[in-house]
């Protein structure tokens, strides 16, 4: 199957790498790494379209996006939306999402990952991915992004193994909440593109999420930490967070990653 993959970062690639494996011809759009391959090129002989650039890139692409290719069956595996508004005209939406960090599957490291869709199965699972599917497309995203939110708070208190081990205890009970007050499924974030990412991101050196909070609790001015990361997705997605009072552990989080917020 021919497969166009729209962002070859990390996560990007390395979701690429598996299409490869399972005998996938794939083709990687990005402006930036290659700007003078078009999105009309990138899609011309597409019969997938996988959705991996970061989700303060999506209005742009969408905005530019053909018409025609809204039919074809297209996957997203963006973290950091809580809504398909931004997907609005694509008739076969799916979702995988999980805890897998690009660099282990470029290292033929094992992975689970949660998809909406048996075809996302059909296309990735091998002896490397394993795929567990799970109807619920809000609650997958709104996982995925809570996550990256969470993490700011545990390597905020990483200090103590006991507090993380406490926080991230409360911040899974919490997902559950939000994900049944957003027309969503709580037992979604049961999965491991819940729980299983939820523990990842909040424990690894790796998130840059959980560095940003580390760095937070050591003085650091959160502008500054921006700058060196680039991209902390959490510190963007607390921001589409409504009646975050509700919500102790992100109201917690806010606090912490003021005034940006």
């Amino acid at each position: 199957m021919n497969i166009t993959v729209l962002g070859a970062g990390a996560f990007g690639k390395a979701l690429g790498k598996v299409l490869v494996d399972n005998k996938h011809a794939v083709v990687y759009y990005d402006p930036f790494l290659y700007p003078d391959f078009t999105l009309d090129a990138a899609l011309y002989n597409a019969e997938a379209v996988i959705v991996a650039v970061p989700s303060n890139a999506l209005p742009e692409l969408t905005e530019n996006y053909p018409q025609q290719a809204k039919e074809l069956p297209t996957i997203i595996a963006t973290k950091g939306l809580t809504s398909l508004r931004i997907f609005n005209g694509f008739s076969k939406l799916s979702v995988i999402s999980g805890p897998a960090f690009a660099n282990e599957i470029m290292e033929n490291k094992g992975a689970t990952l949660t998809a909406s869709d048996p075809f996302v199965l059909d296309i990735f699972q091998n002896g490397q991915i394993f795929i567990e599917l799970c109807d619920d497309i809000k609650g997958i995203l709104l996982c995925g992004t809570l996550k990256n939110i969470y993490a700011i708070g545990a390597g905020y208190h990483s200090e103590s193994e006991n507090e993380v081990a406490a926080f991230i205890t409360r911040a899974h009970n919490e997902s559950i909440r939000f994900l049944n007050d957003h027309d969503a499924n709580g037992d979604t974030a049961n999965y491991v593109c819940g729980l299983g990412d939820l523990i990842l991101t909040c424990t690894s050196e790796t998130s840059r999420n959980f560095t940003c909070g580390k760095r937070l609790r050591k003085g650091e001015q959160l502008r500054t930490i921006l700058d060196d990361l680039k991209t902390v997705e959490g510190v963007s997605a607390i921001k589409d967070i409504t009646n975050i009072k509700k919500y102790p552990v992100l109201a917690e989080i806010a606090e912490i990653v003021k005034p940006e917020v």
